[in-house]
């Protein structure tokens, strides 16, 4: 167990209800945020993160059990946290891991042909995986993805499907992969507070937001700056691509015909230099 730490405590909740937590229980609020695996995903019923959550349970008596994607290893270490009896821990809908007793983790993939553009997805993603800007397919960094389900809701034309994603991470990588995603979360909190303040709609997620503090901890999280551009510039090309062919439906053109060849063969090439890198 890693040794709990308090600097993350003020981004979710204000200073004057820290002022009146006593000191134990905010240690025991942030070793239970510690072992949350930072979806943030709201199935336990805080639909603002898991460090409420953890707030939940220490100050409010809520059950231990309610972390769906934690399963049942992050249930029992928070009841041993707390020195309570063993709880079961909420179902999921995903198949469980034996040997982590964690349901196997899931990924949000955009089916790009039928993305209109519209953005919506792109401030629901707690992490800033999505990335993306207006009339141009969007694509999720999986490696950045916690398969949370949220982008799923605001999607107008039902183009995002959650897809399993097995991986078998050692205590290790999975503590920094969570500390990553919590950094990740908060940045993401500060991003919107700041686009509302300014009065601007918080829905575009440039290379750059999604690719801020990526950690390079080797075997948990390996993108670069290149691969998130590739990605882009894909989308970009495939959108120019559905127009071209909307265009030959219509009447037949040699100049849109040479035209889709040329940005064909450049979206060949782009995926296989994007393979090549994975």
């Amino acid at each position: 167990m890693t040794t709990a730490r308090l600097d993350h405590l003020p981004v979710l909740f204000s200073p004057l209800q820290l002022e009146g937590l006593p000191q134990p229980a905010r240690i025991q609020i942030a070793q239970i945020d510690e072992v949350l695996p930072q979806t943030q995903c709201g199935l336990c019923g805080h639909h603002d993160g898991c460090l409420p959550y953890a707030h939940g349970i220490v100050m409010n008596g809520e059950p231990p059990n309610l972390c769906v994607p934690g399963g049942q290893a992050v249930t029992d270490q928070i009841t041993s946290l707390l020195n309570t009896p063993h709880h079961t821990a909420a179902p999921s809908k995903w198949r469980t891991d034996s040997a982590t007793l964690r349901p196997i983790e899931a990924r949000a993939v955009i089916r790009e042909d039928d993305c209109i553009g519209c953005t919506k997805c792109i401030p629901a993603c707690p992490v800033d995986a999505i990335i993306g800007t207006a009339k141009h397919m969007h694509s999720i960094i999986s490696e950045l993805c916690t398969g949370c389900e949220l982008c799923l809701a605001p999607c107008p034309v039902d183009c995002i499907d959650l897809v399993a994603h097995p991986r078998v991470l050692s205590d290790a990588e999975r503590q920094t992969t969570q500390n990553h995603l919590r950094r990740r979360y908060h940045q993401h909190l500060n991003r919107v507070e700041s686009s509302i303040k300014q009065g601007a709609k918080p829905v575009v997620s440039t290379v750059e937001s999604a690719m801020a503090n990526v950690i390079t901890q080797e075997t948990v999280i390996s993108i670069d700056e290149q691969a998130a551009k590739n990605a882009i510039a894909a989308a970009k090309l495939r959108t120019q691509i559905k127009k071209l062919n909307k265009q030959l439906s219509v009447r037949d053109d040699d100049n849109v015909r040479a035209k889709l060849l040329q940005l064909s063969t450049q979206l060949q090439a782009l995926e296989s230099h994007q393979k090549s890198l994975k």
